[in-house]
């Protein structure tokens, strides 16, 4: 509790006059902005403090979290609750006073061109890529015993991940090129690469 109340006391006054003036966790249409009694158990049972050290989490809607920097002021950040670090962040609205009077709006998503979630295999991975897909197998969350890991490349393409978050996977690949060309989601007519090879940030 002292360390949330900590966090708290750096965050910018915006969200400190609003938090003082809420009793309990305000839903606008499925967002939840958390009140002062709900931020000790959602940024612990989340971990916050280990995955996104000097940042409050702020509310949630559904996977994902929302979250300010504890540092005066600034943008508040939106992060699927799977896969927490800094590269996942993205901004939801360039301070909390302007989110505030938004009524707690969430930016219009792009259409989607592949699904939310899906099976993600790894194929095409140079058979002694063993350290690289170390990498892979940090990325994705893994579990997978490093004695394992010549079998599975002997076996592409291999389950990596089940039902991933596609669009928090790609988000991570911007700071991983050199894994790009190696993961691919499941569909109904075979595998589609999560990064494509047209992609503007690929040329």
């Amino acid at each position: 509790m002292e360390m949330i109340e900590k966090l708290v006391s750096r965050t910018d006054a915006a969200y400190q006059r609003w938090l003082a003036s809420v009793t309990d966790d305000v839903d606008a249409d499925g967002v939840y902005v958390y009140c002062r009694e709900s931020l000790p158990e959602r940024n612990t049972t989340y971990e916050i403090g280990e995955w996104l050290t000097g940042y409050l989490m702020i509310g949630q809607d559904g996977d994902r979290g929302f979250f300010l920097r504890c540092d005066g002021g600034g943008p508040v950040f939106r992060a699927d609750l799977g896969g927490l670090g800094e590269v996942d962040l993205e901004v939801v609205a360039p301070a909390f006073e302007v989110w505030l009077r938004s009524g707690f709006a969430l930016p219009s998503e792009p259409e989607p061109d592949m699904p939310l979630t899906a099976d993600v295999y790894i194929d095409r991975f140079p058979v002694d890529g063993v350290a690289l897909l170390m990498r892979a197998r940090k990325l994705l969350g893994a579990y997978w015993r490093v004695g394992d890991l010549r079998g599975y490349l002997a076996a592409q393409p291999f389950l990596a991940a089940r039902s991933a978050p596609l669009y928090a996977l790609r988000r991570r690949l911007e700071h991983a090129p050199e894994l790009r060309p190696y993961l691919f989601y499941a569909t109904g007519h075979g595998l589609e690469a999560v990064w494509p090879a047209d992609s503007p940030e690929s040329r």
